[in-house]
């Protein structure tokens, strides 16, 4: 993955405020507020999905939410982009938003980690995805007519009873402009309990999962997900011929921090390519985020439990 240097970026930011700051100007006043909650193109949803008002209690485990929410649209629409703003992001642990029929839109149990056909996973909500996603140039998601927006909402508790009011804006593609690929997302994961079990006190616990992609995609993005014990997560692809190219490597994963990493220049991945995903995990003392270092951690769903996924984010080769 290509990318922009940090270092050079710090050292404009430098000479901007220091310069405001010999002019006699407070740098702080120079910034200015955002003027809307919707960040993308300086314009509102065409359309805004409020989710069911949540009460948090202040403490206890809090099963997974499994909202449906009708679409109401007389014809098909193309989604170009998505920003989901939490009612209060101390308790929204994260949010995973699809596409469904609605004639079957309760159907089956929603697993973060199955590829499931019946569902075309639209996008996520975690923490450090404050701004809108917007899919790539000729490309978007298709909302048939009677579709509906299924969401798996994830809250914790935290010491106070609070009330939640999410919401979701979409932005649509005019009719003369409907793209010609469907953006997708594919979880490559090693959940579960049977998977994932990192011993008490271990500092750097390996895990790892792969994908063989049968069909040519250009691929697009990467999101790596795991809960407080999570260290860093890899990508990497193995082509047909065996060659290997690195994807990415988030070196610093911070439970805090699981934006959507999008590539500068799609990679082309031919039918037959493996991507590999890979892992540790902290489960010692010494990471100041960990529940519990002295029992073992297991794979499972609420915070204190880990989870071990890699999202790729692609399309079908264009022709």
């Amino acid at each position: 993955m290509k990318s922009k240097s940090l270092t050079a970026v710090m050292a404009v930011m430098a000479m901007s405020v220091s310069g405001a700051a010999l002019a006699g100007v407070d740098p702080l006043t120079e910034i200015q507020p955002p003027q809307s909650e919707w960040t993308y193109n300086g314009t509102q949803p065409d359309h805004i999905v409020e989710v069911p008002s949540f009460t948090v209690p202040a403490t206890g485990v809090i099963d997974y939410i499994d909202s449906v929410i009708p679409l109401e649209f007389e014809e098909e629409k193309w989604v170009k982009a998505v920003q989901f703003i939490p009612g209060d992001k101390r308790v929204l642990h994260h949010l995973l938003s699809y596409v469904v029929a609605e004639e079957a839109a309760a159907d089956g149990v929603i697993d973060e980690a199955d590829n499931d056909p019946r569902r075309e996973f639209l996008e996520g909500y975690a923490p450090g995805k404050e701004y809108a996603t917007q899919f790539p140039e000729g490309t978007g998601l298709r909302v048939p007519v009677d579709s509906a927006i299924r969401m798996s909402i994830h809250y914790t508790s935290f010491g106070q009873e609070t009330v939640d009011n999410t919401k979701v804006g979409l932005w649509f593609y005019e009719e003369d402009e409907e793209p010609s690929l469907d953006f997708r997302t594919y979880s490559v994961s090693a959940n579960g309990k049977d998977r994932l079990h990192i011993p008490a006190g271990a500092m750097n616990h390996e895990m790892a999962a792969s994908h063989v992609f049968e069909d040519d995609i250009l691929l697009y993005g990467f999101r790596a997900h795991m809960h407080y014990r999570g260290k860093s997560m890899s990508a990497r692809v193995i082509y047909p011929d065996n060659s290997v190219e690195d994807i990415i490597n988030v070196a610093n994963y911070n439970f805090a921090w699981q934006p959507t990493y999008r590539i500068d220049e799609p990679i082309a991945l031919p039918a037959g390519s493996r991507v590999v995903v890979e892992g540790l995990f902290d489960n010692s003392e010494y990471n100041l985020g960990n529940p519990d270092p002295t029992v073992p951690a297991i794979g499972g769903p609420q915070s204190w439990e880990e989870m071990f996924i890699g999202y790729f984010s692609y399309t079908d080769m264009p022709e």
